[in-house]
């Protein structure tokens, strides 16, 4: 059994919507450098991806969505693009767009292989975790929705997949794709939608069908901190997924619930978030770490970096090697101080989850005999 798998070329860097779009590619090479600097890459199998077989694309994805993303990247007319999620904002089109969507994608895929054949219990693809993608439109960034195609994968050999997703924004493209399967657990924790995008991720969402009880969320009200976001989530998503007691987990690793990330307002340190992982890989089953969103270039790698220590169980000193070229910007991978939070913010964020709890508890708890 391989000791762990990281994916990562620096062909990631084709998914590039543009020098005004938030999202940047180089948070991807910046943290590969940073574990570079470390000797960290040293204990894995650093492996270069495949673009990902149209076959496995389908059970995720409509044909017409994906034609249609090929046809637009290859500047084709396509009428109302709009349709299919495309157009000035979140999803511009961009050069090499169906190209380099394939290759995260990919890239997802194998690391899921990798713990369905047993070659690896852990393996990570910082370019994945583009999780608001949907059947037949792209969103939020997002135009393949990876973290589903690697379900899917897992599925073949698996009876029960756990998806955690820890990004600041809900989950919703993962929680739709298997919103009425009882064998996917889906968990997330995330601002609270009447704040930010995309606006759902209430704990009334539990599923349907044969999936009721199978869809967990847990919004959080702007300015909660480590010590909120960490009990509400070990109250309430923890318990769950233990009583689930899944055969895999796949964890979206989204890094903008930072208390510097420019795009929200959850207000957490990098070793508050990464305790959640820490609590996933005390499970001891096999764990894919997908990379999601994150948007201020200094807490980026070294979160990511953090995640990387906790899977693959690979010691990293907190003071950033000096052989890293942005020492200077990244000097640590902890915070020094947690984020200074209002008096009266603190408690409205400390109500919001007690309401958060008691709704789970009332509405999914009973589902996994809690």
């Amino acid at each position: 059994m391989s000791k762990g798998v990281f994916y990562y070329t620096d062909e990631f860097q084709a998914y590039d919507m543009g020098p005004q779009h938030p999202l940047k590619p180089a948070r991807l090479r910046r943290t590969h450098d940073l574990l570079a600097a470390y000797g960290a890459l040293a204990h894995v199998e650093v492996e270069a991806p495949r673009p990902c077989p149209i076959d496995d694309l389908m059970p995720t994805h409509s044909a017409e969505f994906i034609e249609t993303v090929d046809r637009l990247s290859a500047g084709e007319h396509v009428p109302f693009p709009f349709r299919y999620g495309f157009g000035q904002g979140d999803n511009p089109v961009f050069p090499e767009m169906y190209e380099a969507s394939l290759l995260y994608t990919g890239a997802s895929l194998q690391a899921a292989e990798d713990l369905v054949s047993g070659r690896a219990r852990a393996a990570m693809n910082i370019s994945g975790g583009l999780h608001h993608a949907h059947r037949d439109r792209a969103a939020g960034f997002c135009v393949f929705n990876d973290c589903a195609v690697a379900i899917h994968r897992l599925l073949r050999r698996f009876s029960r997949v756990a998806y955690f997703d820890i990004d600041v924004h809900h989950g919703d493209g993962v929680q739709e794709a298997f919103y009425d399967d009882p064998r996917v657990l889906t968990i997330s924790i995330h601002e609270t939608g009447t704040t930010l995008f995309p606006g759902t991720g209430f704990p009334r969402e539990i599923g349907a069908s044969d999936g009721i009880g199978y869809s967990v969320n847990l919004p959080m009200y702007p300015y909660t901190g480590d010590d909120i976001w960490l009990s509400t989530w070990r109250q309430g998503g923890l318990p769950i997924l233990q009583a689930f007691n899944p055969e895999a987990v796949v964890i979206d690793v989204g890094t903008d619930p930072h208390y510097l990330d420019p795009l929200a307002r959850i207000c957490l340190t990098a070793q508050g978030w990464t305790e959640a992982v820490h609590d996933v890989m005390g499970l001891d089953v096999p764990v894919l770490a997908l990379g999601g969103g994150g948007y201020n270039p200094t807490t980026v790698p070294r979160m990511w970096a953090l995640v990387f220590s906790e899977i693959f169980g690979v010691p990293l000193a907190n003071e950033v090697p000096d052989s890293f070229t942005d020492r200077d910007r990244i000097p640590t991978l902890r915070d020094d101080e947690p984020a200074p939070i209002a008096p009266h913010a603190l408690e409205q964020a400390r109500a919001y989850s007690e309401q958060t709890l008691a709704d789970l508890r009332k509405m999914v708890f009973g589902y996994h005999g809690l």
